[in-house]
């Protein structure tokens, strides 16, 4: 990022405070992370106040600050630009990079009820074997960090892959109108935030909001398998309801109405069969059926872009050693996957299957609460505890909910806690004599974040074999 404080200016509509020709290189939110070259963007939380921080900002060695109107400078403040909303204006500063920089960035936009985070970090990991590619970190898929994440796009960077994420309707229409997407991935149509948008239906409007940026000869692209995104006439009624040039809309999938289909799937290895009925083999070396989805993603996002299906296939067969999401640990005594960042249906389910493939004496799930399913919450915990019956010898329920999981998970072992630092001093003490017993374990901790199921996992990563013999 390298901006003058007047294109800021000019970007945002703001009142220029000091030097227009002053370069700024980052954008922080967080003054104790500034030095020399930042801009320091002063934001309106719930409990504070970050103009409350401006100050310490430039103390730090911030070179100018975005502030919102009314703002008194301290005194060491020469260098800023006021604008109404300072969130409103980040999200200014990331569409005017992006319109300057024209056709010379290829920008693909992911997102979808469950899997959107590692699909996303499968495409990137595709395109990045090519071109230099910019993604969307960790959880940076909201109003806040998809700016930011844009404000580091270099000159250097050919490719922005983006993910979006979203609570409620026109939320994803706001981040889609900052990046104007060539390409647009679903991954599919859950029942993730049921209870602020209360029907299925409507999660695929939001979702499908995603083609509100998008200009004529974007391609979107849709999971086959899905029932509310393979009903093309349903989806392109949206489309055209909103209004927006309608894409290109490919398919993947197992099923014959998807135009790449996966066949002979065991475990994360599959053929492909591409259209023109070309068939590849391919071998992943992360596990699990879910990824055959993420990876059809792929295939169809670096097609769209030019790049060949051998190509894409080629750096695929090589991911899995960056992946920011689950994550498997090989112990002294066994497997440890950790799925920690959050949890829904689809993605438990997804979850328990690696479970059940990993070859283990005894086979463990950790599981925790699954938050804002509405009026599904019973149903889903029920079915999620009767799906762990298959996959797992021994259940660890956590939180309120999770005695749904205990009612129907059919196996004799399992253990309930109201917590997880609870949940994590009994699961450890189970691990601890099966260890004793030389039994090969294998643990699954996932559930949705407030549930803090990572302490479970962390407990767990501290046992080893040798402290037992």
């Amino acid at each position: 990022m390298y901006i003058s404080l007047g294109k800021i200016a000019e970007y945002t509509g703001g009142k220029l405070y000091g030097d227009a020709n002053l370069t700024v290189t980052e954008a922080v939110i967080d003054s104790r992370k500034t030095q020399k070259g930042s801009l320091f963007i002063a934001l309106k939380g719930e409990n504070t106040d970050g103009h409350r921080f401006v100050e310490s900002a430039f103390n730090m060695g911030a070179t100018a600050a975005l502030v919102e109107c009314g703002f008194s400078a301290p005194e060491n403040a020469k260098n800023y630009v006021e604008v109404e909303n300072t969130q409103n204006a980040m999200g200014d500063i990331a569409a005017g990079i992006l319109r300057d920089r024209g056709n010379s960035v290829t920008k693909l936009a992911i997102t979808g009820s469950v899997g959107k985070t590692s699909t996303k970090d499968m495409i990137a990991y595709v395109f990045s074997s090519y071109f230099t590619t910019l993604k969307s970190e960790l959880n940076h898929n909201n109003e806040l960090g998809l700016p930011l994440t844009v404000m580091k796009l270099k000159d250097e960077h050919k490719v922005l892959v983006s993910e979006m994420g979203m609570r409620g309707l026109g939320q994803i229409e706001y981040l889609a109108n900052i990046v104007k997407p060539d390409i647009a991935v679903i991954t599919n149509i859950g029942v993730a935030h049921l209870e602020l948008l209360k029907t299925r239906e409507n999660i695929l409007r939001a979702k499908l909001e995603v083609c509100k940026g998008m200009k004529a000869g974007s391609t979107l692209v849709l999971n086959g398998d899905n029932d509310l995104l393979s009903d093309k006439n349903s989806v392109l009624e949206i489309l055209k309801e909103y209004g927006v040039c309608l894409p290109e809309i490919v398919y993947f999938g197992t099923e014959s109405n998807s135009d790449y289909k996966a066949e002979n799937i065991h475990g994360s290895n599959y053929t492909l069969v591409t259209p023109g009925e070309n068939k590849f083999e391919i071998k992943l070396k992360v596990p699990g059926v879910h990824n055959v989805y993420n990876s059809m993603a792929a295939v169809c996002a670096a097609n769209a872009a030019g790049i060949s299906t051998e190509k894409a296939i080629e750096a695929l067969l090589t991911f899995g050693d960056d992946v920011s999401r689950q994550k498997i640990t090989e112990k002294s005594w066994g497997f440890i996957i950790d799925d920690t960042y959050n949890a829904g249906p689809e993605s438990m389910e997804a979850s328990l299957g690696v479970l059940k493939e990993i070859k283990a004496d005894v086979k463990i799930a950790a599981l925790g609460d699954m938050l804002e399913l509405g009026e599904i919450t019973e149903e889903a915990h029920r079915k999620i505890g009767r799906i762990a019956s298959e996959s797992a010898d021994v259940l660890l329920a956590v939180g309120r909910n999770s005695v749904l999981y205990y009612e129907t998970f059919s196996g004799k072992n399992k253990l309930h806690a109201e917590d997880s630092v609870s949940g994590a001093e009994a699961l450890c003490k189970t691990v601890k004599e099966y260890i004793r017993e030389g039994k090969r374990i294998a643990v699954l901790a996932k559930g949705s974040n407030a549930m803090k199921m990572n302490v479970v996992s962390n407990a767990l990563q501290l046992l080893d074999t040798e402290d037992f013999v």
